[in-house]
């Protein structure tokens, strides 16, 4: 392999640094897992910050280890071959460092390079003092991988793009909850700013907005047909894309998917197929209501959600008059970037036969731990009277003592019922994950 590209790619063995990135809150976590053999794989949709987490995990370990004892591959560099890229790195690297003692390679977007999964199978078995982090962008393909040939060998971490936490962190000092109420009017204007243009970090730190709106529509186009049309081999590419649109349309939204079928002229299985792909590109996410009965979850309307905010609204949809199902598409987002570590935990919508309704359910388990509604504008007394009863309907199916209303900007509490209701605002709940 040319050893010129190996030394770019490696700034830290001449005692560079990179860009600052934005610190990641997921760090402290994989920080636990350094010291153990398994291998770590940070999976989710692109451009969301996982070859940032890696140059921030090689930055502090540049600080407490010899940073020539560590090796970043990039797979999707195009200018080098990709047939056994991984163990010809690996090779240049000894031969062109030499290196003593405990190794940490870095392997960027690993998907790239075919039968990569036989590789790390080999390297995990064999070189007992090496310790390997992958990233990788298609997630079907990582599960499979890892449920058959990297079995106990493999770690993952889902990355999301940026919380509003991040995100606030980013323009923004907040010491305390004191701090934070007393700069709540210039929290709730970046609120909308990540509620309208996301959490993706390179648009983040991007200060002309026409770019902004750019990058978004390049890694929508590049999720949509290079990650699935052009990789799952559909041949019907127009009808993916008016699939899309429908969801995104439809966020926070219930949808049915053989109405879907017939709008678009293709068969349920079809449909089911296609979200599936979306799904696994971390793209479109589809919840279904909570049942008892597994056929019955599978049958009944799904509610649609998007990875971000901002990948949602370049499609042209009015931002203005979507306040609310952006909320909650934030609202699920979170929970699943909160919970995702939990492999028991599962999110679902409820509604009974008297068309009580309620957003999201948190499963731990066996069991409902949390109900969670989210009303944007809840000044209406007949808005107010309706999430109210949605909740409580909930709240007493389940034995909740307590659940949440999040809301724009109303915050409070009431007993109803004998359950104990907060109402939170979008921001707070954001801000304060304890809330």
């Amino acid at each position: 392999m040319n050893k010129e590209i190996l030394v770019e790619w490696n700034p830290q063995w001449k005692g560079e640094a990179g860009s600052k990135p934005i610190e990641r809150e997921l760090i402290k976590e994989i920080e636990q897992w350094l010291k153990r053999r398994e291998i770590l794989g940070f999976i989710g949709v692109r451009r969301s910050g996982k070859t940032t987490l890696m140059n921030i995990l090689i930055s502090r370990l540049s600080s407490t280890i010899t940073p020539k004892n560590i090796l970043f591959v990039k797979c999707d560099d195009d200018r080098i071959q990709k047939e056994n890229l991984i163990d010809d790195a690996i090779k240049s690297y000894r031969e062109l460092i030499n290196p003593k003692g405990r190794i940490f390679v870095f392997i960027d977007e690993v998907q790239e390079v075919d039968k990569w999964e036989n590789t790390l199978k080999r390297l995990y078995d064999l070189e007992k003092n090496m310790k390997i982090i992958i990233s990788g962008s298609n997630f079907s393909m990582l599960k499979e991988d890892f449920s058959h040939r990297l079995a106990g060998r493999i770690a993952y971490f889902e990355v999301y793009p940026l919380s509003f936490r991040e995100f606030l962190k980013t323009k923004l000092t907040i010491d305390d909850k004191i701090s934070a109420f007393s700069k709540k009017d210039e929290i709730k204007h970046y609120l909308f700013e990540y509620m309208e243009l996301g959490g993706f970090p390179e648009v983040v730190l991007e200060n002309d907005r026409d770019i902004k709106k750019q990058l978004l529509q390049f890694y929508f186009d590049t999720i949509i047909y290079r990650d699935i049309i052009k990789k799952r081999n559909i041949r019907n590419a127009a009808k993916m894309e008016k699939i899309v649109n429908l969801f995104l349309q439809n966020i926070s939204n219930t949808l049915n998917f053989s109405k879907v079928g017939k709008d678009v002229s293709l068969s349920v299985d079809t449909v089911g197929e296609y979200t599936g792909y979306l799904n696994d590109a971390y793209l479109v996410f589809n919840v279904p209501v909570f049942h008892y009965s597994v056929k019955a979850q599978e049958i009944n309307p799904k509610k649609i959600y998007c990875i971000d905010s901002g990948i949602r609204n370049i499609k042209g949809f009015r931002f203005s008059q979507d306040y609310g199902r952006i909320a909650e598409n934030i609202v699920f987002i979170e929970l699943k970037r909160r919970n995702f570590s939990d492999p028991l935990s599962r999110i679902f919508y409820w509604h009974d036969k008297k068309q009580r309704e309620t957003d999201f359910l948190l499963m731990k388990g066996l069991k409902i731990s949390l109900a969670i509604q989210v009303c944007w504008d809840i000044s209406q007394p007949e808005i107010k009277e309706r999430e109210v009863k949605g909740l409580l309907g909930a709240l007493n199916e389940f034995d909740l003592d307590r659940g949440i209303i999040i809301t724009e900007d109303y915050e409070g509490e009431e007993i109803m019922g004998g359950k104990r209701i907060n109402y939170i605002p979008l921001w707070f709940w954001l801000v304060y994950p304890d809330a």
